[in-house]
């Protein structure tokens, strides 16, 4: 929970900037002085699909801000996901955008 509304903060503009206390926020306020605000976030995700339909093993391949706690998010997003059942095991690619 808590990492979703840190993505959820670091989206948003808001005035008065609050103090940068922790080193996330700090890296977040370097982010958007160098960059301006974002506007979306991108993490890649390789993961095993187990024949049985459960997905397991995510792992981040790439984000597009990372150390920002986008690629747990996005790990914890699939953590209950599940596709379609299939005769073996196989490991596929997702990316997961974040907006705000």
């Amino acid at each position: 929970m808590f990492t979703f509304v840190l993505a959820a903060a670091l989206f948003l503009d808001a005035s008065p900037k609050p103090e940068l206390t922790t080193p996330v926020a700090r890296e977040a306020a370097a982010v958007d002085m160098q960059a301006g605000p974002m506007l979306s976030v991108a993490v890649t995700l390789e993961c095993t699909a187990r024949a049985s339909g459960k997905v397991e093993n995510c792992q981040v391949l790439g984000e597009t801000h990372p150390g920002l706690g986008f690629g747990e998010a996005a790990i914890a997003l699939m953590r209950d996901a599940t596709v379609n059942p299939g005769r073996a095991d196989f490991q596929f690619a997702r990316t997961i955008q974040f907006t705000p």
